[in-house]
């Protein structure tokens, strides 16, 4: 009986329950999405000039068929306790029906080469108005100083 008090007290244990917590139905605003500024840092430009749009770095760079169908809705990148870098999207299908996204990621150094190999083409189903996160890591150390994931879809 004494330990039961000693969580109450503690605050591990609410004194009231507490409600669910439920979301509203999923929906996108591609639009919106699409209007947003580019990200402002560094980027991948063409030696000629105007020749193709400027890609941004530490980004996701996506095709024409999944342009319309997806947000990404986090991009996170971190150190690894041996100093690699992990980078994950959380990925948005805005959809009403299941898609299918391949998915990687190239690793760069503050110079834009290329640190290592660009990852293989990795499969990610998301559900209708569902999200999923692709992951990867460098094979690099600390010389990884930017990376881009590029996706795409064939549907």
């Amino acid at each position: 009986m004494l330990g039961a008090a000693a969580v109450l007290l503690s605050g591990l244990v609410p004194d009231a329950p507490v409600a669910a917590r439920e979301n509203r139905p999923l929906k996108c605003r591609i639009g919106a999405a699409r209007r947003a500024q580019a990200p402002v840092g560094p980027a991948l430009v063409a030696n000629v000039p105007r020749a193709m749009t400027p890609v941004s770095l530490d980004a996701v760079q996506m095709n024409d068929r999944v342009w319309k169908k997806v947000v990404v809705e986090g991009l996170f990148a971190r150190r690894t306790p041996t100093d690699t870098l992990e980078v994950m999207a959380r990925l948005v299908n805005c959809t009403k029906d299941p898609l299918v996204v391949e998915v990687r990621s190239s690793f760069l150094d503050a110079g834009q080469a290329p640190t290592e190999p660009t990852s293989v083409w990795k499969v990610v189903h998301i559900a209708p108005l569902s999200m999923a996160t692709y992951q990867e890591r460098s094979t690099a150390t600390n010389a990884v100083a930017h990376y881009l994931i590029e996706l795409r879809s064939d549907q």
